[in-house]
């Protein structure tokens, strides 16, 4: 009877984390150059979809970057649709998607605030001749040593 619970309990853990994998609608792919260019777009049988392509920014020139951009799509296990885009380059990663957490809104006492002090005029703090760091942390003149970690 163990024997039979064991091996009930291996198939049904087999069948969880080993599912069998989605079938392919579509498929398409560039690898373009060797200069980064490149596409590929696919739609498996579960209604997952995801195309991306790269490219270059300003090419040939100092500032020349990679450009990645993409998407996907799939429904959650609940059903919900989840779609997720995004965007990478010399910048960062930007990524959206309407099931991503956002930040609460500003409350109208601190917006106000901050319109507030977006109003106030800028004005220099003066730097005096005779103590040009005048806000800096007064430094006295003994020399500073540094230990490292390593032994000699």
């Amino acid at each position: 009877m163990r024997t039979l619970l064991l091996i009930a309990l291996l198939g049904l853990v087999h069948g969880q984390f080993s599912p069998e994998p989605e079938r392919l609608v579509s498929y398409a792919r560039d690898l373009g150059d060797s200069r980064g260019h490149y596409s590929f777009a696919y739609e498996t049988a579960g209604g997952i979809i995801q195309q991306e392509t790269g490219s270059r920014k300003y090419a040939g020139t100092e500032d020349e970057a990679q450009l990645i951009q993409g998407s996907v799509q799939y429904n959650a296990p609940d059903g919900t649709p989840i779609s997720i885009s995004w965007t990478a380059d010399e910048f960062g990663t930007q990524v959206a998607g309407s099931h991503l957490p956002t930040p609460p809104p500003i409350p109208p006492e601190i917006q106000r605030a901050l319109e507030w002090l977006a109003k106030q005029p800028t004005t220099p703090e003066p730097i005096e001749k005779d103590n040009p760091t005048q806000n800096a942390v007064p430094r006295d003149n003994r020399p500073q040593r540094f230990f490292s970690n390593k032994r000699n």
